[in-house]
Formats: C-alpha cells, sequence, structure tokens
C-alpha cells in the first residue's frame, strides 16, 4: 500500500514539475502579447494560482513524498526483509555454519536487505517519476510542434540502448564485487573471532597477507566496476549535449519558419536540460538498482539455501517419561560414501552413566550431535522413550538434553544474560546458586 500511494504522489509531482515548465513558456508569450501595465491585472489570478502551486503544493507534495520513503519505507522495509532473511538462517542446519564464515553470512543478511529495499524505493520513486515526467514533455512538444519531440524520442532510444549495454555488465561487475567484499569481511571477521590462537601461533605476517590477498582481490573487483561506470558516464555526457543543441536548434528553425512561439522555444529548451540534469541521476539510479541486484543474488547465494534440517509439518513436542535411549543401525558419513558412523546400535537405559572412549574423528562428538539432530541420520532411527527423534520438534528435542562442551563460550551479553540463557524463568535466588556453585561468586 505505501509504495502504491508513493507512486500516485510521484505521479502527481511530475506533472507538478512539467506545468511549472509549461507555465515558463505561456507567460514568455504572455510578456510579448500583452501591455506591461495591464498584466498583472489580466493575469494576476493565473499568477497567484501557479505561485501557489510552486510555493505551497509542490513542497508539500515533496515533503510527503520523502517522508513516505525515508519514514515508511526505509526503516520498515530493511529491517522486515533482515529480519525474515535472519529468521530463515538462524534455523539452518551446524553444517550451513561450519562452511562459511560467520562475519560473511551476517554482512550478507545486512547488506541484502539495504539493497533489496533500495531497488524497490528506485522503481517506483525514480523511474517511475522520470516516465511520467518525459511522457508529459513529449505531450507538451507535439501540441507546439511534433517536429520537436523528435530530439527527445531519439534520445529515449538511444538512452535506453545505453542503459541496456552498460547496466548488464555493471551488473556482473557488482555481483563479483560483492562476492569480494563478502570474502574480505569474512577473513576480518575469522581473524578478530579466534584471536586468542592467532596470537598464540604467532603468525601476525602471514594472518596479513591472508587478508591482504582478500583485499587486493576486492580493489580489482571494484576497479573493473567503476572502469564500465566511467563509460557509462561519458556516453551519457555525450548524449546529453546532443540532445540540448539539437532541441535548442530545432526550436529555434521552427520558429524562424513562423511554427512555434519564443514561448515553445523556453518551454522545450527548459524541459530538455531538466531531462538531461535528471538523466545523469536516473543512470545511477538504474545502475544502482542493478548493483544492488547484483548484490541480492550474492547474498541469496547464501541466505536462500534450503534448511537440511527440518520439523515435519505439526511435528509433536518430545515426552520425557523415563530418559531411555536407544541408537538403531545408525549410519553417518557427513555426506561422504563412507566412515565416521555405520551401522551403531546402542542403548542407554534410564539413569545408566557410559562413556564413549576412542581416536579424534572416532565419532565421539558426531554421535552426541546426531542425537541433539543437528544433522539428520543418513540411515537408521534414534528413540528417545520410543518417539523418533526425527518425528519430535527440534527445539523440543534440545530443550530436554543438557550438554556441557569442550570448549566454553559466551554470547556477547551481560554475564547475568549468559547464566540465564538455559533457564530464562530462573529466579534471582537459582542465579546466585548458580554462581556460587560454579565458584564464580
Amino acid at each position: 500500500p505505501v509504495l502504491g500511494v508513493m507512486c500516485v504522489v510521484g505521479f502527481v509531482v511530475a506533472l507538478v514539475e512539467v506545468a511549472l515548465f509549461d507555465f515558463l513558456g505561456r507567460l514568455v508569450d504572455l510578456t510579448k502579447d500583452v501591455p506591461a501595465p495591464d498584466f498583472f491585472a489580466r493575469h494576476g489570478r493565473e499568477l497567484a494560482f501557479m505561485a501557489f502551486v510552486a510555493l505551497v503544493a509542490r513542497p508539500t507534495l515533496i515533503a510527503l513524498s520523502d517522508l513516505l520513503m525515508h519514514q515508511a519505507v526505509t526503516p520498515g522495509l530493511t529491517a522486515r526483509i533482515r529480519w525474515q532473511q535472519h529468521q530463515y538462517v538462524v534455523r539452518q542446519s551446524l553444517s550451513f555454519f561450519q562452511n562459511d564464515y560467520a562475519g560473511r553470512i551476517a554482512n550478507r543478511i545486512m547488506q541484502t536487505g539495504a539493497s533489496l529495499r533500495e531497488s524497490a524505493v528506485q522503481i517506483v520513486d525514480a523511474l517511475w517519476y522520470v516516465g511520467v515526467y518525459t511522457g508529459s514533455a513529449l505531450i507538451l512538444f507535439a501540441q507546439a510542434d511534433w517536429r520537436l519531440t523528435l530530439p527527445l524520442v531519439v534520445w529515449v532510444f538511444l538512452y535506453i540502448g545505453s542503459l541496456a549495454f552498460f547496466v548488464p555488465r555493471v551488473k556482473d561487475r557488482s555481483w563479483k564485487a560483492s562476492e569480494a567484499r563478502s570474502k574480505l569481511m569474512g577473513r576480518i571477521v575469522d581473524g578478530y573471532t579466534n584471536i586468542a590462537t592467532l596470537k598464540l601461533f604467532a603468525h601476525t605476517r602471514q594472518e596479513e597477507a591472508y587478508v591482504a590477498e582478500a583485499v587486493q582481490e576486492n580493489v580489482a573487483k571494484v576497479r573493473g566496476m567503476t572502469r564500465m561506470t566511467t563509460g557509462m558516464d561519458v556516453t551519457l555526457t555525450v548524449l546529453n549535449g546532443l540532445l540540448v543543441v539539437v532541441t535548442a536548434g530545432l526550436g529555434l528553425w521552427l520558429w524562424q519558419k513562423g511554427l512555434i512561439t519564443v514561448g515553445d522555444i523556453a518551454l522545450s529548451t527548459g524541459l530538455v536540460i531538466r531531462i538531461e540534469n535528471m538523466s545523469g541521476w536516473i543512470m545511477w539510479v538504474v545502475n544502482g538498482i542493478f548493483e544492488d541486484i547484483g548484490t541480492v543474488q550474492d547474498g541469496m547465494e547464501t541466505v536462500a539455501k534450503p534448511n537440511a534440517v527440518v520439523d515435519e509439518p505439526r511435528a509433536p513436542a518430545l515426552r520425557i517419561t523415563h530418559g531411555k535411549v536407544e541408537f538403531r543401525d545408525i549410519h553417518f558419513h557427513y555426506g561422504k560414501q563412507g566412515g565416521v558412523i555405520a551401522g551403531l546400535d546402542l542403548q542407554v537405559e534410564p539413569g545408566e552413566k557410559i562413556g564413549l572412549v576412542g581416536p579424534s574423528g572416532a565419532g565421539k562428538s558426531t554421535l552426541v550431535n546426531v542425537l541433539l539432530r543437528l544433522y539428520d541420520l543418513e540411515e537408521g532411527r534414534i528413540l528417545i522413550d520410543g518417539q523418533d527423534i526425527a518425528r519430535v520438534t527440534q527445539e523440543s528435542l534440545r530443550g530436554q538434553i543438557g550438554v556441557v562442551t569442550q570448549d566454553t563460550s559466551l554470547l556477547h551479553r551481560s554475564i547475568r544474560e549468559n547464566l540465564l540463557y538455559g533457564r530464562p524463568e530462573a529466579s534471582e535466588s537459582d542465579v546466585l546458586a548458580a554462581v556460587h556453585g560454579a565458584r564464580a561468586g
């Protein structure tokens, strides 16, 4: 609805802008035809109305358009896109996050939301506005003399042809630049996240070279994109110069032949200069739209991957009655042909304590991960109190299993928030008891 209102407001603003130029041409003719002492007496009301349009109506409409874009669309649409992407990505499997940089995933979510919103807003706000503006200009030119429309029509076709040539190439280079930027972000964040390990190994120069490689790649990709935009800018400048010169020259020739008035020359020249000024803006808008589309495509390659571990429709919550766990002929190979776990049968009785012993890579951590359903089995079943864990919700399954990991980690939040993360409903006394129990008080 908001974008629809923006279309309507943009349509009216474009008509008002063209009407002002039309009145300017009419004003030139009026000053020539009406004696100066009688000018305000004859046309005072018309002048007052156009002054109202220029001083009140036009600023009000532009303010309304800006309010819709900057207060309703820009913050709301961006936040909604990012939130929906985050909701989807946070439900991805563990392997999704293990196979990519956390910084790159976050960067793509942030930039995809902004780029998608910018594309939608610019299509509605800029392209629609200029389309109405140019169409109205052609109508006014035709009313004066149909031949005045010829330079603008030819320019429009050449302009669209230039866009068709340059924009897809800019889009392709933008996608590559976005990919390189995400790679650079991922390497930097990866280093900061594991800063203790980097310092322990004392490989400062090696780490600098690792990031510098990504910086150089990013610079090269950006230069490839900007070279194309420079060519686009030069082409546009030449086309705009031809539009102004040919339109003004044609207008003077038609006036010399007595076919149009001086006001028509003022109208046509003023409008093409205005269109010329807008054309640079629009080419960069279109270029920006396709850059944004390239960024969105880059982001969607990560964000839109299908979830590997999903709940069945209307899956029930896990109900614990005794706590018996059964592994029945389970197979899991991380997508490979074999290895890790093959044909394992194991039964853990309620209250029973067991230890898994084996060398690194034997599958000890993997067995716990498939019990938590961080990965789906390739074959076999895992039952808890007779319930297949693949048939219950992941949240209810993991909520019933306590895990003490080998490596401790803290969320970037307060200590209190970290303590309450496992039991958000815990009381103040429960928090203090946990602190004393861990000898952290």
